[in-house]
């Protein structure tokens, strides 16, 4: 059994020596995108075949290092790196920046979250590594953080608004796998300051719970799911007495939201044990852009999509 543990070790060491060449950590840089993405791939198997933790962890650190310097080629542009399934890509609306980032799940089923910002259509191209630091953040629903600190996840939508006075920010959607009982969604927001430094968090939130969130997180168990997403909806607006039939007239109105579940404990004296809750069902509520800010809309009718 030992010697076969020791041969597997060997292997995998070699694996990466014979490919060591082509990695920019060697002091061999990329010539061309084909071989930065055959040897990232190659790369991130070895990863996911690592005996243990910290092997994984050391490799990783390769990868990381590796994708940095391919990002820094002349031809790196939008290239899609197709083979690389791992690796999550998204661009900005407006096209100001792409998002390359990626999650690495440790044997407990925790997850720790990597990436790069990268400017679009500058040059020279900015490269900006995210390194994530939940573990040591006390105050994760309240933080203004920044690269050097990010609360990780990977992010599937990025939606770009302005605030009264033309700050443009990006609210990003995203998934965060906590731990293997705890999963999250995201609601983050993303500025740039005038040296171009990201910022994550803004208090943007004002009539959600207290006011005082900078980002939303929702905490549910990692055996469900739920639903966050940016659609056009229908909603009811102003309200009119009428006297005649004594109920409210309610005036629709269609509005861009972002809409999701709303997430309740399978008891009441569960309450605040992440694991027990789940999606309450087809009960919906929302957030509408006005008046740069995000304002919370109870109760939304999730069959009004437009």
């Amino acid at each position: 059994m030992v010697k076969k543990y020791t041969r597997f070790l060997f292997l995998q060491g070699l694996m990466i020596l014979i490919g060591i060449s082509y990695y920019p950590a060697a002091g061999q840089g990329f010539q061309s995108m084909k071989q930065a993405e055959d040897s990232l791939v190659a790369l991130f198997i070895t990863i996911n075949q690592s005996p243990d933790d910290s092997i994984k962890k050391s490799r990783n650190a390769l990868f990381s290092q590796c994708l940095y310097n391919a990002l820094r080629l002349p031809d790196a542009g939008n290239h899609a790196f197709q083979s690389l399934k791992s690796l999550v890509i998204i661009s900005s609306p407006d096209n100001k920046f792409t998002i390359y980032h990626w999650n690495l799940p440790d044997s407990r089923g925790n997850h720790t979250y990597f990436g790069f910002i990268k400017t679009i259509n500058r040059d020279p191209a900015v490269i900006i590594p995210l390194k994530e630091s939940t573990d040591s953040n006390d105050s994760p629903d309240t933080s203004i953080v920044n690269n050097s600190n990010w609360y990780g996840a990977l992010y599937y939508k990025i939606i770009v608004n302005e605030s009264n006075k033309g700050q443009k920010y990006y609210t990003l959607l995203g998934w965060s796998g906590k731990t293997a009982t705890i999963t999250q969604k995201i609601i983050e927001i993303l500025t740039f300051d005038m040296q171009g430094t990201p910022k994550f968090g803004l208090h943007l939130f004002p009539d959600f719970k207290d006011g005082k969130m900078s980002r939303i997180i929702f905490r549910y168990s990692a055996s469900t799911s739920m639903s966050l997403k940016y659609e056009a909806q229908s909603i009811n607006s102003d309200k009119k007495w009428n006297s005649k039939k004594r109920v409210f007239d309610y005036t629709a109105r269609d509005a861009s939201l972002i809409v999701f579940d709303r997430l309740v404990p399978l008891d009441s004296q569960l309450e605040g044990q992440y694991q027990f809750y789940v999606a309450a069902g087809d009960v919906f509520d929302g957030f509408e852009f006005n008046n740069g800010c995000w304002n919370f809309v109870k109760d939304i009718d999730s069959r009004n999509k437009k």
